[in-house]
């Protein structure tokens, strides 16, 4: 995936669906940009923002990092594939 940014600091944007602060958010630079908002109201199940959630309802001293980081790029994916972008398998990222 090309670069990107997420944010967990300052005020955070409202999350689009409900308007509660976002827990966190990310800009994909594909296309025209993609902008994602992680909500714990809003993003909950067995989805990949969902087990994003889940962990950041733990304490931060019991917050496995090496799923946080699976589960934080399992959710910038799904974001971007929700919009029409996919990494193809055996292919270099841009």
């Amino acid at each position: 995936m090309a670069d990107f940014q997420v944010n967990r600091t300052g005020d955070m944007p409202p999350c689009p669906r409900c308007g509660e602060p976002a827990a966190l958010t990310a800009h994909l630079p594909l296309g025209d940009g993609i902008e994602l908002f992680l909500c714990l109201r809003c993003d909950t199940g067995n989805t990949p923002a969902g087990r994003l959630v889940a962990i950041l309802g733990l304490p931060e001293d019991q917050r496995p990092q090496d799923l946080f980081l699976d589960f934080a790029v399992a959710w910038l994916r799904d974001g971007a594939a929700a919009r029409g972008w996919v990494q193809i398998p055996g292919q270099r990222e841009p």
